[in-house]
C-alpha cells in the first residue's frame, strides 16, 4: 500500500490500496474517520506505529465481537446472564442433532 516507499500511509494511499484489495471504493468520510482513530499524531498519515497499533486494536474487537456474538447465542432470553436452563437447552439442542444424524 505504500505507493511511494516512505514508510508512511497517506489517505491517497489508503483509498488505492483498499480499491486493490477489496475492489470497492472508500469514501473521503470513511477515509477521514479512519485517520481519525489509527493518525494518533496527527500528521495526516499513518506511520508503522500506528498500524500496528490499529492492527493490533482490530484483533481485539473482533475477538470481543466473537466472544459478546457466542455469549448471545448462550443468552437465549437476552437477560445479560446465562442461566443453567440455558445451557442446558444448548446442550440439549445438540444432542437432538446428533440423533437425527444417527
Amino acid at each position: 500500500m505504500d505507493i511511494n516507499g516512505d514508510g508512511k500511509l497517506s489517505k491517497q494511499e489508503i483509498q488505492q490500496g483498499y480499491k486493490d484489495i477489496y475492489g470497492a471504493i472508500l469514501s473521503e468520510e470513511e477515509v477521514n474517520a479512519l485517520f481519525l482513530r489509527v493518525d494518533i499524531d496527527k500528521s495526516n498519515e499513518i506511520d508503522y506505529s500506528e498500524f500496528v497499533i490499529a492492527t493490533m486494536n482490530e484483533k481485539e474487537v473482533l475477538s470481543s465481537n466473537k466472544l459478546h456474538t457466542a455469549f448471545k447465542m448462550f443468552d437465549k432470553d437476552g437477560g445479560g446472564t446465562i442461566s443453567p436452563d440455558e445451557i442446558k437447552q444448548i446442550l440439549s439442542f445438540g444432542k437432538h442433532l446428533d440423533e437425527k444424524v444417527i
